[in-house]
């Protein structure tokens, strides 16, 4: 059985230069609802990843690029979530645009906290600084800015004592000041693997991309 999650709950998703690309995506799952917060033409939006006409999901990667279109019968939606390509919709589906907007997709929750996008089911409830807390949401704004150069894998059994761990939403954080910032995404509850995603971030002038 999926856990049933609050919709109104938070959830860390990526970074905003893994959507920083034109039709850049990123999905996950939250209880039974799959979303996808994906970049059309400059803005970065979010929806439950479920085409209005015949229920299929829209993008079943885990991350990619590409455009908002369903692979079954290949409606593609623009940054409202409206369906703009419709293959043989004078011949079949005969919509019009007021037709289009009764099927849009269903809006979900963006927020970013620095340069950390984090997504919700629910497009009303408690801001991502209420869920965090105004010190924690400070805190990690400030980190996601000064550690902002992709680095290498640093697995979590490297992470040693000279390394400072918390925990908020889904993130598992661990900082070494003045050098580098791992997160650790786990999966939402109810959903996989696959959805887990694990992010190195380096200072600017650290040793830790150094030859030994």
């Amino acid at each position: 059985m999926t856990e049933a999650v609050p919709d109104t709950r938070w959830f860390y998703l990526c970074t905003k230069d893994d959507l920083a690309a034109p039709n850049a995506f990123v999905t996950t799952r939250v209880g039974a609802v799959p979303l996808v917060a994906q970049n059309l033409k400059g803005r970065v939006v979010a929806f439950r990843n479920v085409c209005t006409h015949r229920f299929a999901v829209i993008h079943g990667e885990a991350s990619g690029c590409g455009p908002l279109r369903c692979p079954y019968h290949g409606w593609t939606f623009d940054a409202d979530g409206v369906p703009v390509g419709l293959p043989f919709n004078p011949t079949d589906f005969q919509l019009d645009a007021e037709g289009r907007r009764r099927l849009a997709l269903n809006p979900a929750s963006l927020a970013r906290c620095g340069r950390l996008v984090f997504v919700r089911v629910a497009t009303e409830g408690p801001t991502l600084e209420e869920q965090l807390g105004r010190g924690l949401f400070a805190r990690l704004a400030v980190l996601s800015e000064a550690f902002s150069r992709s680095g290498g894998p640093v697995e979590a059994g490297d992470v040693d004592e000279g390394w400072e761990r918390f925990e908020t939403a889904n993130l598992r954080v661990a900082l070494r000041p003045g050098h580098a910032l791992r997160l650790e995404a786990l999966p939402p509850p109810g959903a996989d693997e696959r959805f887990a995603r694990t992010g190195i971030f380096l200072a600017a002038h650290t040793d830790m991309d150094r030859p030994a």
